[in-house]
């Protein structure tokens, strides 16, 4: 029995889609991650699967679209559920869909989808994308964060107390090293004479803590 995680948007058939993947993976539960302009769709969902006894809990988010909060929305589940077998439907939801299947990759959770009226099922990949942040890469990545943007490296050495070549270092890697922007985690963009340093997409999940990394 399954935790069964689906996102609920404009898509038509959504809750047919869910439900055909619930008869090959049968739920013991059911979290609807939706709009709150879609609240009715996922309120008549729950009133179906009441009469299963299948408990239905609705997760608000602002973009469905958005990688940061369904990468969020999805952690926060696997969080909560940390004791059960998750699985993430990722066709009900047609814009959100591939944002599902790289949180469920990332996270380890299986996930299923709809290709020519049959349920499949992905594999079940966990992927550590970064299994080489030391103590002072993250803490880099936080300051960052906070900020926003750093017009340049001489910037962020003097907020971080750290040399010029030492920033240098961690942000641009070196032949044998990987640094932050090699790793898809900081973006940069030459303005004259200065490196300017913006967290990535990717580099704001770790801050926030929506996927797992290794420490070095």
């Amino acid at each position: 029995m399954f935790t069964v995680v689906g996102v609920i948007g404009e898509d038509k058939d959504a809750s047919d889609i869910l439900y055909m993947g619930m008869k090959d993976f049968p739920a013991e539960k059911v979290v609807l991650i939706t709009k709150k302009e879609f609240e009715n769709k996922c309120e008549a969902i729950e009133k179906d699967l009441n009469k299963f006894k299948i408990p239905v809990e609705t997760v608000f988010i602002n973009n469905k679209e958005s990688l940061e909060e369904i990468f969020g929305k999805i952690r926060w589940v696997k969080d909560k559920y940390f004791d059960k077998k998750i699985l993430i439907n990722v066709d009900t939801d047609y814009l959100s869909s591939c944002l599902a299947l790289s949180s469920a990759f990332v996270n380890g959770i299986q996930a299923i989808g709809v290709m020519k009226d049959e349920i499949i099922a992905y594999p079940i990949m966990k992927f550590n994308y970064y299994n080489a942040l030391s103590d002072k890469k993250l803490m880099i990545l936080t300051k960052i964060y906070e900020k926003g943007t750093f017009e340049s490296t001489e910037a962020l050495s003097k907020v971080i107390k750290m040399s010029l070549p030492l920033v240098s270092y961690h942000i641009r890697g070196t032949r044998n090293k990987q640094g932050l922007e090699s790793m898809g985690l900081v973006e940069t963009k030459r303005n004259q004479t200065k490196l300017e340093i913006k967290l990535s997409p990717l580099g704001k999940l770790i801050t926030k803590g929506y996927v797992d990394y290794e420490r070095v």
